[in-house]
């Protein structure tokens, strides 16, 4: 888990009545706190197609060996692959079976693992569709405890400056953050990349990488001030 860096984003003392409903006699600070998100889920697309093989595997052939290389890596083919799409195309030369898939890994191990995998077959376009951290509600409740109790220790410290202490907290406006966080994924596709000079197709594989997210959260809170 990243180690979780927690700042006060700015503290200010008020004795008047404030517009932001502050009173006589409290101290008013903002609490901040913010953490470097991974990703633990990843989705595969994968298509494999009849008329990358020239002729020398059958579609079934290449479904099949996909299935028997994944699952001697160790993956549950049975719950983690999916079947997305079925077509065919029609050119001069006779007609291709095109197959699409998506595979759910669990883990940046697994997903090095299965491009690893997928790079040794005759598996010509394999991509990260996409990135998701399933455990986000849970990192956002212990963000929201991290900034109150920053803010409680500003306030704390602007209090014993002068000689003060802070005594119950009156008023908490939590600027909660929602909704999904998206990861930029790059470098992450298998190309096919033809050989002029031998009239081979071969498989070229970039490094899977994606970019970390921050996620932060933002409260104010107001402490009574005490002599």
């Amino acid at each position: 888990m990243k180690k979780i860096f927690v700042f006060v984003a700015a503290l200010f003392v008020t004795f008047g009545l404030s517009a932001q409903q502050s009173k006589m006699g409290e101290v008013v600070v903002n609490g901040y706190a913010e953490r470097m998100i991974t990703p633990d889920k990843f989705v595969l697309g994968i298509t494999i197609d009849e008329e990358d093989s020239k002729g020398r595997l059958s579609f079934d052939e290449q479904e099949r060996d996909m299935r028997k290389a994944l699952k001697g890596a160790g993956f549950d083919v049975e719950e983690s692959l999916r079947l997305k799409d079925n077509f065919s195309s029609y050119h001069r030369r006779g007609a291709y079976a095109t197959r699409s898939y998506e595979l759910t890994l669990f883990g940046a191990d697994k997903l090095t693992l299965a491009f690893e995998v997928l790079e040794g077959l005759n598996v010509n376009n394999v991509w990260l569709k996409s990135a998701i951290c399933t455990n986000l509600d849970a990192i956002r409740e212990e963000l929201r405890k991290e900034a109150i109790l920053n803010a409680k220790s500003a306030a704390t410290t602007l209090a014993e400056a002068l000689g003060q202490s802070i005594g119950a907290c009156t008023y908490i406006s939590d600027y909660n953050t929602s909704g999904d966080m998206e990861f930029r994924a790059y470098k992450n596709q298998l190309r096919a990349v033809r050989e002029s000079a031998v009239e081979t197709d071969y498989i070229v594989s970039e490094p899977v990488e994606y970019a970390d997210e921050k996620l932060t959260h933002y409260l104010q809170a107001h402490f009574k001030l005490l002599e």
